[in-house]
C-alpha cells in the first residue's frame, strides 16, 4: 500500500483566499489556472454569454450571467467555471449555492478536471445543468441530474433553468464566424 496520499496538500478556503494569481481548489487540492484560455476558447464564451444574457434579458429577469465568479462548494473546494447562470439571489461576493447552469468550454490543460472532478461536483451537488463544449469536434455535452445528451455543432439545445425560464442555445453561432 502506497503512503502518498498522505503527503498530498490538503488547503482550505482561507488558505485559497490569501493565493495570488487565479487558483481552483477541489478538495483541498490547489489547481492553477494559468496560462489564460486561447482565443477560440474565450470568443465561445463570450458567444454563449452574449447569447444567453440576452434571453435572460428577455424572458428571465430573476436569471444572471456570470463568468469569472467562484462558487464556493464547501470548506476545501471552490471552482471558478467559464460561465455559471444564477437564478433567485444573486451573490454579492461568491457563489455559494449550487447555480441553475454551469457551462465549460475545453481546453487541453482543463480537460480532464471539467470532464471528470467538474461534472461530479456539479452531480453530487444537484446542479440542473452542466453544459460541456468542445470545440475540436465542435460538440456540445449537456449534463442533468438523470440524464446526458450530446450534441453536434449543427444543433440547437433548449435548458430549463427554472420553471418558467429555459434558454435556447445555437450551437452554429457558438461556432462558426
Amino acid at each position: 500500500m502506497s503512503i502518498a496520499p498522505r503527503y498530498l496538500p490538503n488547503y482550505t478556503l482561507d488558505d485559497y483566499q490569501h493565493w495570488e494569481g487565479d487558483w481552483e481548489l477541489i478538495d483541498g487540492i490547489p489547481f492553477s489556472m494559468s496560462p489564460s484560455p486561447f482565443g477560440l476558447h474565450e470568443r465561445i464564451v463570450s458567444r454563449v454569454s452574449r447569447m444567453i444574457g440576452n434571453q435572460l434579458d428577455r424572458n428571465c429577469p430573476d436569471c444572471e450571467v456570470y463568468t469569472n465568479l467562484d462558487w464556493i462548494i464547501s470548506n476545501t473546494t471552490v471552482i471558478r467555471p467559464d460561465l455559471m447562470v444564477v437564478c433567485g439571489n444573486q451573490p454579492e461576493r461568491h457563489l455559494e449555492y449550487p447555480p441553475a447552469l454551469v457551462l465549460e468550454v475545453l481546453s487541453e490543460s482543463t480537460r480532464g478536471r471539467d470532464l471528470s472532478a467538474k461534472r461530479s461536483l456539479c452531480r453530487e451537488n444537484q446542479v440542473p445543468n452542466y453544459l460541456i463544449i468542445d470545440p475540436i469536434p465542435r460538440s456540445l455535452t449537456l449534463v442533468t441530474p438523470i440524464d446526458e445528451t450530446q450534441f453536434a455543432a449543427s444543433d440547437s439545445i433548449q435548458i430549463s433553468l427554472q420553471a418558467c425560464c429555459q434558454v435556447n442555445v445555437d450551437c452554429r453561432q457558438l461556432f462558426d464566424k
